[in-house]
């Protein structure tokens, strides 16, 4: 019997979220002895950044691995696709041809964006109304597209696997004291509030703060991460998770946060991070002031809940959970290409 093998989509190899979270599952579908082709429009290297990656690196000598620039997906019988951004969705479904289910067809879903039809000007909406099967990050995000989806297409919560360990760091007592302010970080990524912050407590000689404004390495965070007493979350007001307040938990950072969606997966307002309003700055300066008032046992309570959090979301359980949502999958296409008249998805 011929090999499976996955095929997997993607627009660009920067090392951003999405595209990182693909080869996660490139990773978990080796493992799980599959053979992989990487498919993109943009030109492969493996001196990329994303495949210097620790992670990542050993896929490149990898020979059941094979990278590809867009042409036509070579689509056999013991194949599926998989696909995060709804820009790939034609490219990847084009390829299945008739007789086979469209469930081949595998989304996973990393925001809530999908459903705004400002993004990408509708085009996520209309992709989740398209025939495939489905992978959401988290419970937030599947209840949002949910109202969307063709119900007879599978569709199952993995919850999103990550590595905190890099950023990952043992305190223990109060922030700040001791002769020196709380230092605070933040990044400029996706918003300036962080900035407005800062300069609304610049006479504070209670605070001190660092912000990241540009793409850099996982060292470069950590660095920040654990430099910091408190990390200012400042993400879009849609995500489907918002990794670094994840990852300032790690670092034992003391988390403050908006609910932008997704990222409410693991923040628990007043158990282990604090809720301020979206992109008020007054509401962020407040919810420092807070932090410096408190016991420092009520600081340690916070921030070892920030750690036991980082524990539910690991490789290992995202891996075992793919490998389930596989053998569902499997049996749902033999099923379907078996039946004779097989009622066609839309």
């Amino acid at each position: 019997m011929a090999e499976r093998r996955m095929h997997f989509v993607i627009p660009t190899y920067e090392p951003v979220g999405g595209i990182v979270k693909i080869f996660d599952y490139v990773t978990h579908a080796r493992a799980l002895g599959y053979h992989v082709q990487v498919w993109s429009r943009a030109e492969y290297s493996p001196d990329l950044p994303l495949l210097q990656n620790k992670q990542f690196r050993h896929l490149v000598d990898d020979p059941e691995v094979t990278f590809h620039s867009n042409s036509r997906l070579r689509f056999g019988d013991r194949d599926l696709v998989m696909l995060s951004l709804p820009r790939e969705y034609n490219f990847a479904y084009r390829h299945i041809t008739e007789g086979r289910s469209p469930e081949r067809v595998i989304h996973i879903i990393q925001n809530v964006r999908h459903v705004n039809p400002e993004w990408l000007g509708g085009e996520g909406t209309r992709v989740l109304t398209r025939a495939a099967s489905r992978i959401s990050i988290n419970d937030v995000v599947a209840k949002t597209i949910e109202p969307w989806l063709d119900p007879r297409g599978l569709h199952r919560v993995i919850n999103l696997g990550h590595v905190t360990e890099p950023f990952q760091l043992a305190r223990d007592g109060g922030i700040g004291g001791e002769g020196r302010p709380i230092r605070v970080a933040y990044t400029t990524w996706k918003s300036h509030v962080g900035d407005s912050v800062q300069v609304a407590l610049r006479d504070d000689p209670r605070f001190e703060f660092r912000a990241i404004r540009e793409t850099v390495t996982w060292d470069d965070l950590r660095e920040l991460y654990q430099w910091s007493d408190v990390f200012l979350c400042t993400p879009r007001s849609e995500e489907g998770m918002y990794l670094p307040g994840l990852e300032a938990m790690a670092a034992g950072a003391l988390v403050v946060t908006p609910d932008v969606g997704g990222n409410m997966a693991y923040c628990r307002p007043d158990e282990n991070c604090l809720l301020v309003r979206f992109e008020d700055a007054g509401d962020y300066v407040a919810a420092l002031q807070r932090l410096a008032a408190m016991p420092s046992e009520s600081i340690i309570k916070l921030r070892d809940a920030g750690y036991a959090t980082t524990t539910e979301f690991d490789l290992a359980s995202e891996r075992a959970g793919f490998a389930a949502f596989l053998d569902e999958l499997w049996g749902r296409i033999e099923t379907w290409e078996s039946a004779a008249t097989a009622p066609p998805l839309h």
